[in-house]
């Protein structure tokens, strides 16, 4: 089976590995006859206009690489939720946990709170790994979506702190996005994909009054576990979420813009945890409730001063309420009366547990830009400031309930006579968190050179205040052990340099230099925990250094009438790297430790190439290369990726009635890891038909097969960190086989 051990090849994987090592010369092929195939025609390749430099560029005069997903992309590759946008995008991956969700993003092999996700100028809230049941960044409606940006490689010189192995940069729709030169617009949606049971339901109306625009957007889905392919199956679960975006644009005078946005969304799930059933458990059920609340104000002024062309100021105010409640029907050791020999075997009980995870952020942004132009050079400049402060708890609780007698404790022993532990207790100290910093960036145009340097800087200043109660680890443990929680206050400078060179209009070469930083958050400082009848502890350690990250890339582009490359290389280096140790024992308790102890390096290569093959073909290619090695243990490093590429052939009818892409996902073998304990992949190929009916000009269809010979197959991000033993978790990570998705747009 694809995600486990496995020596000898199958004569499946055989056929696969062919097809995989074929379709990469096919891609090859394309990317060296685009130049030839390019002359041919006279209509243009689209240019794709991202705003990761902070300034309006198209991709081609960035020096570094990023990649554009737009709602456009959103709608016709049916996503459905994070993991969905990331499917078509090589080197990009969203890690998963089966009842937390979509936990993060992870760029050329570095995910977590390592990458940088930000939502219409905030942050979003932290990763928070919690086992099975992790808190992550889940609660993001893709129905709202305008551009999803990835910067791949670090980013801290724009973006700040938390960007060392990348940014994801998330914009919301706009009343304009619908109205056009239109002064009311209604859009309606049904949508239904059965891999996860899932019906989607959705209504827009946008309105124009004078100067001002008013947009209202609301979504509401329903779904159930995802389908898995092979022997293996995830809990039963029923979910439901709901989000609503309200936005009001004015203009309130020429140059002068305000927009007021608010952004909910909530979401429940049920889920029968038939997993965690067994000897002393007979039945357990979790409900899990994340809410979040983003209230913006942006203002914009074009001004054209001496100081400033165009300024742009953005508050907001986020919230993000998590909590899972789980409930048993167990033995329980809680109750046991040393006088009583028939208590030891334990009692039945009913166990209600209520973890929660809670963030509020207040995040207020300054950037301006302004251009500055003689007849040598032209300065493009960029520059800012940002304020953020954000509020963490993680409240715990967990009772049991005698079944006989109906008593009641909260102090869990683990097992007969074990030390018990206390709730409510919390892991982490509630914990305010203050981002400060300033950057600059200028790009500088060298006359009609075709030369442009692009150097950017930027200081970061981190301090984090940690309020430690007796609540901590439930009795106060970790403080009596000599290990008390600490703040941290410290600050760091990242640097940047781009270099573009324009070499004859159509081809161009571009490279870039850029640091990253990032501080040990709440729980990698002072995680506080000490669990007495299994006798462990994990402890603080207010003494971590940031992390930091260094990358260069270099690479070359070329956009020719019906075509565009572009290929690039790249060297990320990461010190510091934040682990969890085993650092030695206090009396009979072992004690766990994150700690400074990781250099890593990841090189790799990626290809993109979109060809204009006639009026109504197209066709695009992506491929993305990378290996890793944990320096410090002299071992491979296991979140990188395997060779992966994606290749599409587009149909376009010439009445612009209907069209479809068939598209190919193939991934090389992994067996380069980091002990031979750990899981390997075989390679394997994948193929999706996306394709699309349209009723009207305001009436479309969206349809899509995905699987089409339901292979069986895992994506790596999610079987990573297993053991090749774990026969029955790689498993249940595998994908769907072929299934199927469709959504109806009305306009009106």
């Amino acid at each position: 089976m694809n995600g486990g051990r496995s020596h000898a090849r199958h004569s499946r994987s055989d056929r696969f590995s062919a097809l995989s090592r074929s379709v990469l010369a096919a891609s090859f092929g394309i990317a060296l006859a685009a130049p030839t195939v390019a002359q041919e025609g006279s209509d243009r390749v689209e240019e794709l206009i991202v705003n990761a430099t902070r300034l309006p560029r198209a991709i081609e005069d960035i020096a570094g690489t990023v990649s554009l997903i737009t709602a456009e992309d959103v709608e016709r590759e049916l996503v459905e939720d994070l993991d969905d946008l990331t499917r078509f995008q090589p080197g990009v991956s969203v890690s998963t946990a089966r009842r937390g969700g979509n936990e993060g993003f992870s760029i050329r092999g570095i995910g977590g709170n390592r990458v940088l996700t930000v939502v219409d100028g905030i942050r979003s809230n932290d990763i928070y790994h919690a086992g099975p049941a992790s808190y992550g960044r889940d609660s993001i409606d893709t129905d709202n979506i305008k551009t999803v940006e990835l910067i791949r490689g670090p980013a801290s010189a724009l973006y700040g702190a938390d960007a060392i192995g990348g940014a994801v940069i998330l914009t919301s729709k706009e009343p304009r996005d619908y109205l056009g030169a239109d002064r009311a617009a209604l859009n309606l949606r049904v949508a239904a994909a059965d891999a996860d049971e899932q019906y989607r339901g959705g209504l827009t109306g946008a309105f124009r009054f004078a100067d001002v625009d008013l947009l209202a957007q609301y979504t509401r889905r329903e779904f159930a576990e995802q389908d898995v392919n092979g022997p293996g199956s995830l809990n039963p679960q029923d979910g439901d979420s709901d989000s609503l975006l309200l936005q009001m644009y004015w203009e309130l005078a020429p140059g002068h813009q305000l927009r007021l946005s608010l952004d909910s969304f909530v979401e429940e799930l049920a889920t029968r945890l038939d997993s965690e059933t067994g000897r002393t458990v007979s039945r357990s059920a979790g409900r899990d409730d994340t809410e979040r609340l983003r209230a913006g104000v942006r203002y914009r002024w074009q001004a054209g001063l001496p100081l400033f062309d165009d300024l742009e100021v953005d508050l907001n105010h986020q919230e993000t309420d998590a909590s899972q409640y789980t409930e048993e029907t167990r033995t329980s050791y809680s109750f046991i009366d040393p006088r009583d020999p028939r208590t030891y075997r334990g009692t039945g009980a009913l166990r209600r547990s209520t973890f929660d995870f809670d963030q509020q952020t207040l995040a207020l942004n300054l950037n301006l830009r302004k251009t500055v132009a003689t007849e040598a050079l032209t300065h493009s400049l960029a520059y800012g400031a940002s304020l953020e402060e954000t509020d963490t708890q993680r409240p715990r609780n967990r009772c049991d309930e005698e079944l006989a007698s109906g008593r009641a404790t909260c102090r869990i022993s683990a097992y007969p006579f074990a030390p018990p532990e206390v709730f409510p207790n919390k892991t982490i100290p509630d914990t305010s968190t203050t981002r400060s910093g300033i950057y600059l960036q200028d790009e500088i145009a060298f006359g009609g050179s075709g030369l442009t340097l692009i150097p950017g800087a930027r200081y970061d200043r981190y301090r984090m205040k940690a309020i430690p109660e007796p609540s901590l680890d439930g009795t106060g443990q970790v403080g009596g052990y000599g290990f008390p929680v600490e703040s941290i206050d410290e600050g760091a400078a990242s640097l940047s340099l781009g270099v573009l060179y324009d070499v004859d209009g159509t081809w161009s070469v571009f490279g870039q230099f850029a640091e990253g930083y990032r501080p040990p958050n709440f729980a990698e400082a002072n995680q506080s925990f000490v669990n007495l009848g299994f006798q462990y502890a994990t402890i603080p350690n207010p003494e971590l250094s940031a992390e930091n990250s260094n990358g260069l890339e270099v690479g070359l582009r070329a956009s020719f009438e019906r075509a565009f490359l572009s290929v690039a290389a790249y060297r990320n280096r990461y010190t510091n790297f934040i682990e969890n140790a085993f650092v030695g024992t206090r009396g009979p308790i072992s004690l766990f430790q994150n700690r400074n102890i990781g250099k890593v390096e990841i090189r790799g290569a990626e290809l993109g190439v979109r060809i204009l093959l006639g009026e109504q073909w197209q066709a695009r290619a992506a491929l993305a290369y990378a290996r890793g090695d944990n320096r410090t243990a002299s071992t491979p490093l296991d979140s990188v990726d395997p060779l992966t590429l994606v290749a599409g052939l587009r149909f376009d009818a010439p009445s612009g009635r209907w069209g479809g892409e068939v598209l190919l996902t193939a991934v090389g073998e992994k067996d380069r890891v980091s002990t031979p304990e750990r899981v390997t992949a075989d390679s394997h190929a994948v193929v999706d038909i996306v394709g699309n009916y349209n009723f009207s000009d305001s009436m479309r269809l969206r349809f899509g097969v995905f699987n089409v010979f339901d292979e069986v197959y895992a994506r790596w991000i999610n079987i990573s960190s297993m053991n090749a033993e774990s026969q029955a978790a790689i498993e249940n990570a595998q994908q769907p086989g072929t299934s199927f998705r469709i959504g109806l747009y009305l306009d009106i």
